[in-house]
């Protein structure tokens, strides 16, 4: 009888003890999850948040084996010349996704510690300290809207608060090939 306490308490212990796969969390991806593509061509259009009309081009591509989102996007109206090349992917240091947007008005860093959730990316900037700066922090966020549809929402906040205001939208197309 005692043993069969024992084995009783053995199996109960094991039952309460998680396995270890399933403990190990998977790192984050700037690949979206259920197979969409960020890959190819894409037509953007969309308003300023002065409601003024932006129209833009946006090319994807994987790259890095597989592990790192590219894109480049290229403003067509208004006709300002903005360039931009945008690389996502997983810092295993920081354990979660950075973003990199280098363009030829400046440059910019981005972060998510959660990554993709119900479709959507946010990538938040860091909050500035410089009184001077037009906001304190700014984000974007990518929302997936079908397989061939992407949100691009820019939004901004004039506080370390972070109440974000609008800044930016664009409905992205896949162009047919």
């Amino acid at each position: 009888m005692q043993s069969i306490r024992r084995l009783f308490a053995l199996l109960c212990c094991v039952a309460l003890v998680p396995s270890a796969p399933a403990q190990q969390n998977k790192p984050l991806s700037a690949i979206p999850p259920e197979g969409f593509r960020f890959t190819g061509t894409w037509d953007c259009a969309g308003t300023f948040r002065n409601a003024q009309v932006h129209k833009a081009t946006f090319t994807g591509a994987i790259i890095l084996a597989d592990k790192w989102l590219e894109l480049t996007e290229q403003d067509v109206e208004p006709a300002t010349g903005y360039v931009a090349k945008y690389l996502i992917g997983y810092d295993v240091q920081q354990k979660r996704l950075v973003e990199f947007d280098a363009n030829n008005f400046g440059a910019a860093t981005y972060a998510s510690d959660d990554g993709w959730q119900n479709h959507v990316l946010t990538m938040t900037s860091p909050v500035s300290e410089d009184t001077k700066a037009s906001y304190a922090a700014n984000r974007f966020l990518y929302s997936v809207k079908g397989q061939d549809t992407f949100l691009v929402d820019w939004q901004i906040s004039k506080t370390g608060a972070l109440n974000w205001v609008q800044a930016d939208h664009l409905t992205c197309q896949r162009r047919p090939s």
